[in-house]
């Protein structure tokens, strides 16, 4: 098997656990992320217009956004999400551009966003994969554009006890997030990846989450 093929077998692999996971009904209607609010009020400050929900899953923070009045794009790879997306966005007379992709190759111009947000989406993935999207974020978003970001934070995470992929990558064999990876990031590496980045803030917010908020230098 080449490499290309591994990774795309890889990838389909991922796809479906997230589609079962929205089709048994799991990560619908949850609740927005505790820091979601105060993030719209500094995207506010910021004159930002155009954001990015990456890996939006079933909405809550694309549709949040879009109520706040921002020009919301929501991608994601899990069809059943993204339905879900859609009827929360017309159930609130709400418009949002959603879109079915994998977050390695995004679907948008260079430049294209002021700013984009990603909520505990990213480490799901192996690091080859994860450096690529960080370098599609940083494509499509606007010299001096926000990123705001959000991964677990490792210590006694319980996929620890899964298969470990390759350093720090780890899948769960059993639960409902079985054969979906999670690297688990330390502060040191998140710094490293988003290293093109000006970091703003890196924090550990009181729900184990490592939260980070950067800029996209100019070039």
């Amino acid at each position: 098997m080449t490499a290309f093929s591994k990774r795309e077998k890889e990838a389909k692999v991922d796809r479906l656990a997230w589609e079962h996971m929205y089709a048994r009904g799991q990560f619908l209607r949850e609740p927005i992320h505790g820091e979601m609010t105060n993030i719209a009020k500094r995207l506010e400050t910021r004159g930002v217009k155009r954001v990015l929900d990456l890996g939006c899953g079933s909405g809550r923070h694309t549709v949040f956004l879009a109520k706040m009045g921002f020009d919301v794009f929501g991608l994601d790879l899990a069809p059943t999400g993204l339905s879900e997306t859609i009827q929360q966005l017309a159930e609130a007379g709400l418009t949002a551009h959603v879109t079915l992709s994998d977050i390695q190759r995004l679907p948008y111009d260079d430049g294209f966003f002021d700013a984009i947000i990603s909520v505990q989406v990213i480490h799901h993935n192996r690091i080859r994969d994860i450096e690529e999207t960080i370098s599609e974020m940083w494509r499509v978003l606007k010299p001096g554009g926000l990123v705001w970001v959000t991964v677990p934070v490792p210590q006694g995470h319980p996929t620890k006890r899964g298969v470990e992929v390759e350093p720090r990558t780890f899948v769960p064999l059993e639960g409902f997030e079985k054969g979906l990876p999670h690297h688990l990031f330390s502060g040191e590496e998140l710094r490293t990846v988003f290293q093109d980045f000006g970091i703003l803030d890196l924090h550990v917010h009181k729900d184990r989450h490592y939260s980070l908020i950067a800029e996209k230098l100019s070039e």
